[in-house]
């Protein structure tokens, strides 16, 4: 009975909110962004399905060895876009209702968001291509197989997220644990597509082994409660790791950089400190991985438009997600910088200069690409260059004013076509 009145609670607060009123529209577009999304898949899906069925001798046994591919995918996919369950605690403390209640339905809503209908929906789509060379049998395992690892993969994200919140290194973690998997499957030292077969096949063979990854799910179930239990209080995942914000302070070397140091200091303290700012600063070294997607197929390699996009965005991804918005962010301590006494050229050098730095590193790192040919190599130099001459300038002003958004926007393209015709022609 509490959970229904928890329940309506959370209904109330939601629709009698004075935000609701202002945030119906961004609902609306993102409902209809997920509707088309969802119709994408569904079309993806059946493609998928009706060529493998058309293209493979045993198109079930080929299905199959990409299901760990499947799951790796979603895990991502949740953990970059799915929202942490929240719950505002504060009111329920000083009523008889237990701890455990509370934080057990806090973790019931992960099932009833939103995202939960694209990877079932995905893999129907699959078997409908394949309805013609898949049996009944066949069809409720691989469902089941599905609910039961999304299921998994959706508190397994979670737990990640909420320790990296107190942990930061549990996010580097994992993101080398990711790459180094990929890395290693992409240069044949293991063979996900293999050993994802022999286990789905094995699930298929005996339906049983099904109740494993139950017991997985409740496992990770299991992780989310004592997390949230033993850790009830907001002040408990605000501490942070103390060594991470003692090295950020001493950073004083920069002071010897002027101003431009000390902003410099300062706007990074700020990066790591707020949520949004730490996970675009974090998911930096994914652009990175962006060329081992493409650059180690052949085919591409002929592509040179295709291949200068890239290089725009392994070194200029953290520049284009970062610059797009730090003027807004930051639009309410206009008045404070221009009455205190520094420059705001000094103000606009220092953000330069962390958005260079960032892209330089991230270029450094992707010097071993050369591995793939020398071409490459020369084209992501040309777009470092681009990136820390041209789209750190349009990138930053890009969305300053509605009226002059559509200039920078024809200048931006004009420029890198140009830059595309001179490398290609």
């Amino acid at each position: 009975m509490q959970k229904f009145t928890l329940l309506s609670h959370q209904w109330k607060a939601a629709t009698r909110s004075a935000a609701v009123s202002k945030s119906i529209g961004i609902k609306v577009f993102m409902g209809f962004v997920f509707f088309i999304l969802f119709l994408e898949l569904l079309g993806g899906g059946f493609y998928v399905g009706s060529t493998l069925a058309k293209s493979s001798a045993n198109p079930i046994a080929d299905l199959l060895r990409y299901g760990l591919y499947f799951f790796l995918a979603i895990l991502l996919f949740r953990y970059m876009l799915q929202k942490l369950p929240t719950l505002m605690v504060k009111p329920y403390l000083v009523l008889p209702i237990k701890k455990s209640k509370l934080v057990n339905f806090m973790l019931t809503k992960p099932l009833f968001n939103s995202l939960n209908i694209l990877p079932i929906s995905f893999v129907l789509a699959i078997t409908l291509g394949l309805h013609k060379q898949m049996d009944t049998y066949s069809f409720w395992v691989i469902v089941g197989s599905v609910m039961v690892g999304d299921l998994f993969v959706n508190y397994l994200s979670i737990y990640i997220k909420r320790v990296q919140i107190k942990h930061e290194y549990v996010f580097y973690l994992f993101l080398a644990s990711v790459g180094a998997l990929l890395f290693l499957d992409q240069f044949g030292i293991i063979d996900l597509q293999a050993f994802s077969s022999l286990v789905f096949i094995q699930v298929i063979e005996q339906p049983l082994f099904l109740l494993l990854g139950l017991l997985l799910f409740v496992v990770a179930y299991y992780l989310n409660f004592q997390l949230l239990y033993n850790h009830f209080s907001l002040e408990d995942f605000g501490k942070g790791d103390t060594n991470q914000r003692s090295s950020l302070e001493n950073l004083n070397y920069l002071d010897r950089f002027g101003k431009i140091g000390t902003f410099a200091l300062l706007e990074l303290k700020m990066c790591v400190r707020n949520k949004r700012t730490r996970t675009m600063l974090f998911m930096a070294p994914l652009f990175l991985l962006y060329g081992l997607f493409f650059y180690t197929k052949p085919d591409y390699h002929e592509m040179n438009g295709f291949l200068i996009f890239i290089g725009i965005f392994i070194s200029g991804g953290f520049m284009m997600s970062f610059g797009l918005y730090f003027f807004a962010w930051e639009s309410g301590h206009f008045d404070l910088m221009l009455t205190a006494n520094n420059t705001y050229k000094d103000y606009i050098k220092a953000k330069y200069y962390l958005m260079m730095s960032t892209s330089t590193v991230i270029f450094l790192l992707s010097t071993f690409y050369v591995y793939y040919g020398i071409d490459i190599l020369i084209i992501n130099s040309m777009c470092f260059l681009f990136n820390i001459g041209i789209n750190s300038c349009c990138f930053s002003t890009l969305q300053q004013t509605t009226t002059n958004t559509w200039i920078f926007r024809k200048v931006q393209h004009l420029i890198i076509k140009v830059l595309a015709e001179d490398i290609l022609f």
